[in-house]
């Protein structure tokens, strides 16, 4: 029988039960994606989860600001769900003339360690 995850953001199916997905992948891009957009103190039990990274949208863009963008990313990832994945590297970009951020984080499984590539845009 295939692994079965809890949907991630949590959420209710179809049925009225709890959501689930069989996608190992997609659940841990979902995790990912819940670290990088919860801001600091928005979980009552954990007040330092997550990045906040949409709040970086509105910041401006020079060296120093995305290297420390890309230190926040990677140790919250390290920190909160490093026991899934070993984190390769973060590549924080902005692309000025089109006003788009773009965070590009390659990672491994640690079940597989095959190399995979998210790609998010702000």
């Amino acid at each position: 029988m295939a692994d079965r995850f809890l949907h991630h953001p949590f959420r209710f199916g179809a049925q009225g039960g709890v959501a689930v997905i069989d996608d190992p992948d997609r659940h841990l891009r979902d995790k990912i994606e819940a670290v990088l957009f919860t801001s600091p103190g928005e979980r009552v039990n954990r007040p330092d989860f997550g990045v906040g990274i949409d709040r970086a949208v509105f910041d401006a863009m020079n060296e120093l600001a995305i290297a420390a963008l890309e230190f926040r990313v990677t140790q919250a990832l390290r920190r909160d769900i490093g026991d899934e994945l070993i984190l390769d590297s973060v590549n924080v970009r902005a692309e000025q003339a089109e006003g788009t951020l773009f965070v590009d984080i390659t990672f491994r499984r640690r079940t597989d360690r095959k190399p995979r590539t998210i790609t998010v845009a702000l």
